[in-house]
């Protein structure tokens, strides 16, 4: 088997070492064992509920089949897929009529989430799941109204509650960042070619998310055309709530990026990656991140590092760039934020790390030597 040459790139913060092709594996495109069409056609989500045969239930896929041609996410219909059927829990349970609900039934609905567990750990509902089960039955009956089912959606009268921007667990310093990443560049030393070939797409997915901080669901979606590698831009197609937006690629992932383009896309790709390849990595956002979340947590559980999702990725860019001096403004185009308060949540991050310092760090704090307080 021939060898293709580790390749070291000199430029980027990260030095040589990081952008590399790697050893034998990956010099042979057509060594992966693929997996058959049953078993790829049974592990994709459906993007629609199964057939039911009652005539409420029977309508979210029509819903789900009109949002998408209205130019929903493929995260967007995941979402509404897993929070509407919920809705229906709640009218078969109290005995109303899904064309009759009114206000105070939608207000009920509300109450009625507060008092159940999620139907994944049994723990109380988040006021961030509620608020996802609001929007879901509000989205529906937006539908249901445009269809002419109903007069008007009961869930306009409800005042959506507001979910407390919280304070990004497990966040990474850039120390820790720097620790992971180079762990990650490591996916050559590999005994297997399907783990080599797995763990080369998540060192390439994590210099990319870490240097532009997209979500998951925006990277899954990429597309060979968005990359614009003489300029170091990116056009994010699929962005949230379905907006277009720019991203900035660093030096160091451009061409990180432009390796895995030009010389090893073709050769790791598989009868998966095939099926879509019209997308950048070939697999669509359902799967693309639990791969991605899967390899991340081995990774941090074997540095001891603190778990991290991809989401943390976005988390720390931006929480690395305000502690680097840069403005919230630029931080918030950066990340893409629409409002302000939603890139705000690392000045509080920020201001717990400066807290740490000044209680490690003042005169006047408690010291112990020995028996001794000074």
């Amino acid at each position: 088997m021939s060898e293709v040459q580790v390749q070291n790139i000199q430029s980027g913060p990260g030095g040589p070492g990081r952008a590399r092709v790697g050893h034998g594996p990956l010099s042979t495109p057509n060594s992966l064992r693929h997996k058959d069409d049953e078993k790829w056609t049974a592990s994709q989500p459906e993007t629609h509920p199964k057939e039911d045969t009652s005539p409420g239930r029977a309508l979210i896929g029509e819903f789900l089949t009109a949002g998408k041609a209205e130019g929903r996410t493929v995260q967007g219909l995941i979402s509404l897929r897993h929070t509407v059927p919920r809705l229906f829990d709640y009218i078969e349970e109290s005995g109303l009529d899904l064309f009759g609900l009114r206000a105070k039934d939608a207000h009920g609905y509300i109450a009625w989430l507060s008092s159940r567990p999620s139907q994944r750990d049994g723990a109380q509902l988040s006021t961030r799941s509620i608020i996802a089960y609001h929007i879901g039955a509000s989205s529906f009956y937006e539908y249901l109204k445009r269809r002419g089912y109903v007069i008007a959606n009961p869930f306009k009268e409800v005042k959506q509650l507001r979910g407390e921007k919280r304070i990004p667990k497990g966040l990474l310093k850039e120390t820790e960042m720097e620790m992971l990443l180079e762990d990650l560049s490591h996916f050559d030393e590999q005994a297997h070619l399907k783990t080599a070939i797995t763990l080369y797409k998540v060192h390439v997915v994590a210099e990319l998310m870490y240097a532009t901080g997209l979500r998951v669901s925006e990277v899954a979606s990429l597309r060979l055309e968005d990359i614009d590698f003489s300029r170091g831009m990116i056009r994010v197609q699929e962005a949230k709530g379905g907006h277009q937006r720019i991203a900035f690629l660093g030096e160091f992932a451009r061409e990180v990026l432009r390796l895995y383009v030009d010389r090893l896309r073709v050769l790791v790709s598989n009868e998966w990656n095939l099926r879509n390849s019209e997308l950048l990595f070939g697999v669509r956002w359902e799967a693309f991140g639990h791969i991605l979340n899967r390899k991340l947590a081995t990774a941090c559980a074997s540095l001891s590092l603190p778990p991290l999702r991809s989401h943390g990725f976005r988390h720390a860019l931006g929480y690395h760039l305000l502690r680097a001096g840069c403005s919230i403004r630029h931080i918030q185009s950066i990340l893409g934020h629409r409002l302000l308060r939603n890139t705000e949540i690392y000045t509080k991050v920020e201001k717990e790390d400066l807290r740490n310092v000044v209680d490690s760090c003042h005169p006047r704090k408690w010291k112990h030597d020995g028996d001794e307080r000074t």
